[in-house]
């Protein structure tokens, strides 16, 4: 993956072992439901970067990383500076076929069966350079023991619901942020029609549509989105 050492040649780049995805130790009790999960890592994040000595920070979340993002600029929007939103969550809408197949991994976390599911994530597997070292690298971090027991409590919690992730324009509208939003137009996961919802409420936001681009956009067009990106932030000028 290019992101972070290509972002690290002009900045001080920080990669959080959320709570939930990685080893970092799980609360007891565990969150119980999407929202307790999401602000166990809001806590987490502002946690780090308070023990970094980082008062405020350019943020970059894909996916459910969006929706963690969204919460804390809404929760502590000074602590935020410039924000990278990347096939984000947080908007109202159904689950697409291939979001309830992945939730649903756990059932029959079978290696071909994931493998299926790895692939709805890119625009063309076939095409997509090293998909299979991401395959097989990806699933043996799954199927950890440790680590499905986690992924398990969190995943029943998403079945329960994610609408406490949708952020609602009441909130979007009153952002002072600068978002930069990049979304996939081939997105199975999360469909482009969330980015929408963001770019319409949030009120210093750009939106760029990436053609050939499935739910890995930062690794399929990375070329179209570094000087974008280092532009946001002001690593580079026009």
């Amino acid at each position: 993956m290019h992101l972070m050492p290509d972002l690290a040649e002009n900045f001080f780049v920080i990669a959080p072992d959320l709570i939930g995805f990685g080893q970092s130790v799980i609360p007891d009790p565990w969150p119980d439901n999407v929202m307790a999960w999401i602000g166990t890592r809001v806590e987490q994040c502002f946690g780090l970067l308070d023990a970094l000595g980082i008062e405020k920070a350019h943020v970059v979340g894909n996916s459910m990383g969006g929706a963690l993002t969204l919460q804390m600029m809404s929760e502590e929007p000074e602590r935020l500076d410039r924000v990278v939103l990347m096939g984000s969550i947080g908007a109202p809408g159904p689950r697409t076929p291939e979001l309830i197949r992945l939730l649903s991994f756990y059932a029959d976390p079978r290696p071909s069966r994931y493998r299926q599911l790895m692939h709805s994530f890119a625009y063309d597997a076939d095409k997509f350079e090293g998909m299979e070292e991401i395959v097989n690298n990806r699933y043996k971090i799954a199927t950890d023991p440790e680590i499905m027991k986690t992924a398990v409590k969190m995943i029943d919690s998403m079945k329960q619901g994610m609408e406490g992730l949708n952020m609602p324009p009441s909130i979007l509208c009153k952002l002072p942020h600068k978002v930069l939003i990049f979304h996939g137009r081939q997105d199975r996961i999360v469909p482009l029609d969330t980015s929408l919802y963001l770019i319409e409420h949030l009120q210093h936001a750009e939106l760029y549509v990436l053609d050939r681009s499935g739910h890995w956009s930062q690794l399929e067009r990375w070329d179209v989105m570094r000087p974008m990106m280092e532009i946001h932030f002001g690593a580079r000028s026009f």
